[in-house]
């Protein structure tokens, strides 16, 4: 079956999948001792938690004024930077960064949370798997140290863009959370399409910052934003690059990459952080209970493909979970929140 532009396929056996990838996730945060912090499955380690704004540019082309991106505004935002495993930064892991736009109006797909729109990234260009089934043999691979679910639950091409993948993610070498480019490396809803997103440093950001340290520590990344920002301020352009081969830029497989030959990644936005101290207590904290959730967003801009179905029913449901175990009351982020 060969699909248009933006559509989906559900597979026959997702909800089984969804189901179970939910149980041994949550089977992992279950286990945490009482009386400990039960962190996120995902990304448990915060180098920090930044405020800025997210402007969106009076320049969109006009195929792209969809949803967040029709009118020119700006938003006060959140963004947490993390490492995809409680790893230390000087050894090898995905790095993320989490954008959570507050005070935007319109009709979102959760209900918890009226007032937001999230953007949630990594600094790779694709998943290590595309689909549902893979991604529950990667997670059974990984949690129970064994490679038999991989090798029996990937095809072997897969199996081996996988190893190809994570291998790239063992060798980036990063610098500074604040000065390298991030990717959605998922598909999400525009106009009657689809498009993926990345956060970019703008070209005024200085690469003299982006040295590695000759011996990095454990904490090198929050170290090395701290002396940033405790000098100057940082910025993203945010870019979005809309699908224009249904066959070649697929939705649901997020494995593959979507040649910026085809179709570039075109500036939407401006993110500004300005120069700040965010390593109190209490913004860690605050940082810790925010709800990052790519369905935290505006209907115009819905989350595409199987592993973004999946992580629907994953991520409601463990925030829910670490909340509740952590008796800490999910709150919605205004954005003027100062620590």
């Amino acid at each position: 079956m060969s699909l248009g532009l933006g559509e989906e396929q559900i597979g026959p056996e997702e909800a089984t999948i969804a189901a179970r990838t939910l149980a041994l996730v949550k089977r992992g945060l279950i286990e945490t001792p009482p009386g400990q912090w039960v962190k996120r499955d995902a990304h448990p380690k915060a180098h920090g938690c930044v405020h800025g704004t997210f402007t969106v540019s009076s320049d969109v082309p006009a195929a792209l004024r969809h949803g967040l991106f029709a009118t020119p505004a700006t938003y006060p935002v959140w963004i947490r930077f993390s490492n995809g495993n409680n790893t230390p930064d000087n050894k090898g892991d995905i790095r993320g960064m989490g954008i959570k736009l507050c005070q935007v109006p319109g009709p979102k797909i959760l209900d918890d949370e009226k007032l937001t729109q999230d953007f949630l990234m990594i600094a790779n260009t694709v998943m290590p798997v595309g689909v549902p089934g893979e991604y529950l043999a990667l997670f059974e691979t990984l949690i129970n140290h064994t490679p038999w679910p991989a090798i029996k639950g990937i095809p072997f091409l897969h199996l081996l863009r996988a190893l190809g993948n994570i291998a790239e993610t063992a060798l980036f070498k990063p610098t500074n959370p604040l000065l390298f480019q991030y990717w959605s490396t998922t598909p999400f809803l525009l106009g009657s399409g689809a498009m993926k997103y990345s956060a970019r440093p703008c070209a005024s950001m200085n690469a003299e910052d982006a040295k590695r340290p000759e011996d990095p520590g454990p904490d090198f990344l929050r170290e090395a934003m701290v002396r940033l920002l405790a000098e100057r301020d940082a910025c993203f352009d945010f870019m979005v690059q809309p699908q224009t081969d249904a066959g070649a830029m697929p939705i649901e497989d997020a494995a593959v990459r979507w040649s910026e030959e085809a179709s570039p990644f075109v500036k939407v936005g401006t993110i500004r952080i300005p120069a700040q101290k965010f390593t109190s207590p209490a913004q860690d904290m605050f940082c810790e209970n925010l709800s990052i959730n790519p369905w935290h967003t505006l209907v115009e801009h819905r989350p595409l493909g199987g592993i973004n179905r999946v992580r629907r029913a994953v991520y409601e449901a463990i925030s829910e979970y670490r909340h509740t175990r952590n008796h800490a009351p999910r709150t919605e982020p205004t954005g003027d929140e100062r620590f």
